[in-house]
């Protein structure tokens, strides 16, 4: 196995990984997007909501807004206390305010200055004149095979593109080049030559422009990985996290095998 790293900056990391599997690949995807557990607001309970938004749509907002997750918390099922209630397992934000205001993420006050909103700019909503709002709210960990709230980060990959050219077939690549929505190619002279690779999206539609000349496949044993975290942590600790989960569910079912 190998693994180039190509980009990673604003929350946005992509990369190369090379001699595994596609059944290892889509497993490292499938485990970054549904299983690794994240902070996310799942319960509010309101005092008081004179604003223009319901109950029911600010607790959906509120349930959107990206958390920051360390580490230590527990899941609900996994805690002592069953009620995913107290401090091992959940976090309580509270926030009383009058208007006229424009309340945004960075008002909520949190039990634990661990976790906090991400985004702290993200507008809640705005109070008019004598309008209140009071209420707490529970973040917990969760998966996000149960609700999107809980998805650490977007996670893709395509094949490794490769393209033939044969530079014989044709004097005129105008038509094939301008065909390629990606801008994968560039005419030089009388050829055409591949100026950028991995921008290539396996759509061929260069080869339905130029079948005679162009032929573009994917490669199965390399992958191009893009993952973009949601803002609960690292696009870098979502990715070894999912190797982490995908190491602990191997040793779970080589323990199981071993007591037959």
């Amino acid at each position: 196995m190998d693994l180039e790293m190509k980009k990673n900056e604003n929350g946005v990391m992509k990369f190369l990984l090379s001699d595994v599997t596609p059944a290892f690949a889509n497993s490292i995807r499938r485990t970054i997007l549904k299983g690794i557990p994240v902070m996310a607001i799942n319960d509010v309970e309101f005092a008081q909501n004179d604003s223009v938004i319901s109950d029911e749509i600010m607790a959906h907002r509120l349930g959107q807004l990206a958390l920051n997750t360390p580490d230590g918390f527990l899941l609900p099922s996994e805690c002592d206390c069953r009620e995913g209630r107290c401090s091992n397992c959940s976090v309580t934000f509270s926030l009383s305010a009058e208007g006229p205001s424009e309340l945004r993420a960075e008002d909520l006050e949190s039990s634990d200055p661990e976790v906090s909103p991400v985004q702290e700019e993200s507008p809640i909503v705005k109070l008019t004149e004598g309008q209140k709002l009071e209420f707490e709210a529970i973040a917990r960990l969760g998966l996000a095979d149960e609700h999107a709230n809980w998805q650490p980060a977007i996670a893709s990959y395509k094949y490794m593109p490769v393209i033939d050219i044969d530079q014989d077939a044709r004097d005129d690549w105008e038509d094939c080049v301008e065909a390629c929505p990606e801008d994968v190619f560039e005419e030089d002279g009388d050829e055409i030559e591949v100026v950028d690779l991995e921008s290539c999206t396996l759509c061929k539609a260069c080869v339905d422009e130029c079948p005679d000349a162009i032929s573009v496949e994917g490669d199965s044993s390399k992958y191009i990985f893009r993952v973009e975290s949601t803002g609960a942590f690292s696009p870098e600790k979502a990715v070894k996290k999912s190797l982490e989960k995908l190491q602990e569910k191997s040793e779970d079912f080589k323990e199981a095998l071993d007591r037959f």
